[in-house]
């Protein structure tokens, strides 16, 4: 009696004072100890017992097997008593047997539980059970089902334990038919009534996402217990369903009272999303208020909820004031800080916990090797690994598949590839991880290669497989190669169905160029979700489709479909590449209205569209402060400062990133040779050529050649140019000959105009800016023989030139003009400007140079003929309709000629307006009779 109501010292007092004990008086007060936890003094007792003489029976060995059971430290004594169980013949004893099999099981030796398992003489349904739960409790619910499927074949009865054991391994399983047919099996034994069994099968359901089914069980339940209401809150919150946890939540305190920690970890659970936040708060001020805020679970669910909310500055302020942190709070803020992007605070999580030497699980490696999945953090990633491998989790899947991963991201598929092929198993997370990485450095014919060795091997695949191959389908080629096969596969498998491969089948036609097959597949969808619609504003900016992507952001708001930073930065993108300012800012206001633009794509965006916008003011009051900027942001500021003619400011951007510690990559040294091209710094660009391969291990690209040609050949070195070309890393393209063309008019330079014109045709026979470019070199050298020759050659071949075209965007209308344009229905007030603008600059010294006017006339046609540029009349048209004291802005779609330039210059100062020009190449901004370019351009 005193025992049961825990008086540990009043029941070992009357055993002392007990004139006369036998077995059961000693099992009695051995089983008090063990039920209080005293598990040292019942080994001591039992010591003693046997000291005297006394033989224990079953239920004494069974008292102390439990003991060893509950303690970390008894697992010797267990061994001891098993040898003492075989010395006494206490094996075929079925209760005797089921506490050692329980013993084996609760410590992890699940080897010795299976072969002790087998070797029992006598079973019954606790035998069993306890077998089953030793599975369950190792995570292995396969074997599980295994175990309950041989339980009933050998006709034995089962109990409230072993039903709540198989029903839980039919939710981790996912194996619904299964489910129902215990289900059937519960009602014929009569269990249904059962409250354990019960909740149970609330959960069951509830992992089932069968939530009616679930409430059905939970609404006929005659009595329920706070593991009911858990059971219950938690499958709302599997769901999803965050206002029905919540209601229900409302009932149980009204109805139960009793809450506890699982109860609001589950309610928590739920309230991570944005729009969920207030209720997630709110329960934090009941978690302060019950006391729990010392728990360790609820704090750790805490935490997951602020991280997945992007509220890391409330997940920090938590961390630091948690009493207690056990493992998974460490992991959850590495978690935490991956999602959110911020790597090198994960990694110093990962530092400190080396620091305070607590033991780290696989857990903790995934996420400090998902936050090195970035080249810039590839020195991290290798010593990660290293850790891993002194840790001893080389061989887990889950490292295994993050170690892919991040090799995959940082570009490195030879060490991907080792990984995977050492990996003791692989899962399907593995190959679509592996397959992944091949698409996403584009090299499709590995990604296609390992996809069929996949199949071939028998591994299912699955939607995100299907993304993955999908995506490594990048040009015409490869689309008729791969793509559309495996959009057949696609439709015969069923995964057409999958909103996913559909977005990612829109995607690869898109990118393939293919914009008439994507938007069938668009137009085709009934439902379409905001990745549909982001996919496809995406493709249609990328491909120069400009206003389509900007109407389909339109209809996607008037749809009400949801914005995010996707589709925010997608339509920045566009208005970026249409140089569109207006619809620019509107996008940027929807995007801080929204509460996106702290994100760091849409700063990203925003900054490069106000770029590309001539906004130089705007891109440094929205960069983020140097220490938070990534390297697309360094490379967005580089480029815009190369761009406005801002050289000296490029190059003090690009090495203030150096001196941060981020690594440039090939746009970074794109954008810098560029600033230097165009701003005549040749020493300089030389030099940052030769260092990009030397010190920062950046291979030379097309481009950087092209821009290293530019560099010189601008600068008049083109001996030297062309010398680069003979022994540049890559072969030269048309972009090279090009540009040597273009500087071979410059230079007038027309021996040499003629070979990289010959090479031009070669490699693109229709490209009509090889004919002109070559034209306007003899037109320069005053040989017009030559020029006509050129031009008939065009006319033979059916090259047509690309007309110049000049255009002002003013509120919602553009207006555009060609050469010698009369159609817009101002003409008349358009050429009096130009009269008049003539005669003014004139007066201020203006001689025009009619060398840019490329016809054999006289020179007082030749410079008529340069007074009807485009970009004079478009400049004619802004003075008039502009208001004064605001900037004009003028677009061209050809480079500007070098008398307009002049021109644009002497009006600046004549009218006292900013006036911004955009070619192709640059930003001209004029203020004050110059020019931001300096006149080298």
């Amino acid at each position: 009696m005193y025992s049961k109501f825990g008086k540990i010292e009043a029941a070992r007092y009357l055993f002392d004072k007990m004139p006369e004990r036998n077995v059961a008086s000693w099992n009695t007060m051995i089983s008090a100890y063990v039920r209080v936890e005293s598990y040292p003094e019942a080994v001591c007792l039992f010591f003693e017992m046997r000291d005297r003489g006394i033989e224990p029976n079953e239920f004494v060995i069974a008292s102390l097997l439990t003991a060893s059971s509950r303690s970390a430290d008894m697992v010797s004594e267990g061994f001891q008593i098993h040898s003492l169980v075989l010395k006494n013949g206490l094996l075929y004893d079925v209760f005797v047997g089921t506490t050692l099999l329980h013993f084996y099981g609760v410590h992890g030796f699940s080897s010795s539980v299976q072969r002790f398992f087998v070797e029992m003489p006598v079973r019954n349904v606790v035998s069993w059970t306890s077998m089953m739960v030793a599975y369950s409790d190792d995570g292995d619910s396969v074997e599980v089902v295994n175990m309950y499927q041989r339980m009933r074949c050998e006709g034995v009865s089962c109990n409230q334990n072993t039903f709540t054991t198989i029903i839980n391994s039919c939710g981790a399983i996912d194996d619904e038919c299964l489910g129902h047919q215990v289900l059937g099996t519960i009602i014929k034994s009569g269990f249904e009534a059962n409250v354990s069994v019960a909740n149970s099968l609330v959960s069951m359901f509830g992992n089932f996402n069968s939530i009616q089914e679930a409430c059905y069980v939970f609404d006929h339940m005659n009595e329920r217990d706070t593991i009911s209401w858990n059971s219950m809150i938690s499958a709302y919150a599997h769901n999803w369903l965050c206002e029905e946890s919540l209601r229900c939540f409302y009932l149980m305190r009204h109805v139960h009272h009793d809450v506890d920690s699982t109860t609001l970890s589950a309610l928590l659970s739920v309230c991570c999303s944005a729009d969920n936040l207030k209720w997630g708060t709110g329960i934090h001020g009941l978690v302060l208020k019950l006391g729990l805020d010392s728990n360790v679970c609820v704090c750790n669910t805490l935490l997951t909820m602020y991280c997945e909310a992007g509220r890391s500055k409330d997940a920090d302020k938590l961390f630091l004031g948690m009493q207690d942190k056990d493992l998974i709070s460490w992991n959850s803020m590495m978690a935490g800080y991956v999602q959110e992007g911020k790597c090198l605070d994960a990694l110093k999580v990962l530092v400190k916990l080396f620091h305070i030497g607590k033991s780290m699980n696989y857990v903790s490696f995934a996420s400090a090797l998902a936050a090195c999945s970035n080249p810039e953090f590839l020195a991290e990633g290798k010593i990660v690994h290293a850790r891993v491998l002194v840790a001893g989790l080389g061989d887990n899947l889950i490292v295994g598949n993050a170690l892919v991963t991040m090799y995959g991201k940082c570009g490195l598929m030879c060490e991907a590839k080792q990984v995977f092929q050492k990996m003791p198993e692989q899962d399907l997370v593995t190959w679509n991880a592996f397959i992944g990485g091949y698409a996403e450095n584009e090299e499709p014919d590995q990604a296609i290669k390992f996809f069929k060795l996949m199949r071939k091997g028998g591994e299912p695949s699955n939607y995100i497989t299907m993304v993955n191959v999908l995506g490594a389908c990048l040009s015409p080629t490869l689309l008729l190669k791969h793509g559309m096969p495996l959009h057949a596969h696609t439709v015969s498998t069923g995964f057409e169905s999958d909103e996913y491969v559909k977005n990612s089948l829109i995607t690869m036609y898109a990118k393939c160029g293919d914009l008439n097959s994507s938007n069938y597949i668009f137009d085709g969808l009934i439902d379409k979700n905001s990745v549909t619609w982001n996919v496809m504003v995406a493709a249609n900016a990328h491909h120069g489709h400009g206003e389509d992507a900007l109407k389909l952001f339109l209809e996607m708001q008037r749809a009400k479909v949801d914005l995010d930073q996707f589709s925010l930065s997608a339509a920045l993108a566009a208005s970026a590449n249409l140089a569109i300012l207006e619809e620019g800012q509107q996008i940027h206001s929807v995007a801080i209205k929204l509460g996106f633009d702290s994100y760091l794509y849409v700063t990203n965006a925003t900054m490069d569209m106000y770029g590309k916008c001539g906004e130089m003011i705007d891109v440094l009051q929205i960069i983020p402060e140097p220490k938070k900027r990534s390297r697309l942001s360094w490379n967005i500021v580089i480029s815009a400062f190369a761009r406005h003619g801002y050289f000296q400011e490029a190059k003090e951007a690009f090495h203030q990133m150096i001196k941060l510690g981020l690594k440039p990559d090939h746009v970074t040294f794109v954008s810098l040779l560029s600033a230097c091209s165009h701003g005549g710094l040749v020493d300089d660009g030389l030099e940052y050529f030769a260092s990009m391969t030397r010190e920062f291990r950046v291979p030379a690209g097309i481009e950087h050649c092209v821009c290293i040609i530019d560099l010189l050949g601008r600068s008049g070195r083109l001996c030297e140019a062309e010398a680069f070309i003979r022994e540049m890393p890559v072969p030269p393209n048309d972009f090279v000959w090009r540009s040597l063309l273009a500087s071979c008019r410059t230079h007038g330079n027309s021996e040499l105009g003629k070979k990289a014109a010959e090479h031009l045709l070669e490699s693109n026979p229709s490209d009509d800016s090889a004919y002109i470019l070559y034209s306007n070199v003899c037109a320069t050298s005053g040989r017009w023989e030559d020029v006509q020759n050129v031009r008939d050659e065009m006319r033979s071949n059916e090259i047509k030139k690309q007309q110049a075209c000049s255009w002002v965007k003013l509120k919602n209308r553009v207006s555009s003009f060609g050469m010698g344009d009369w159609s817009h229905p101002q003409a008349v007030q358009i050429y009096e400007k130009l009269g008049e603008l003539m005669r003014k600059i004139k007066e201020a010294g203006y001689v025009p140079d009619t060398s840019f006017a490329l016809q054999d006339t006289d020179e007082e046609q030749k410079e008529q003929n340069l007074w009807n540029h485009s970009e004079r009349i478009a400049l004619a048209y802004g003075l008039i309709n502009v208001p004064d004291g605001s900037t004009l802005r003028i677009f061209k779609n050809l480079r500007v000629c070098g008398d307009c330039h002049s021109v644009y210059k002497f009006v600046s100062g004549i009218v006292n307006r900013e006036i911004v020009l955009r070619d192709p190449y640059r930003f001209h901004r004029f203020c004050g009779g110059k020019c931001s370019c300096g006149d080298y351009w």
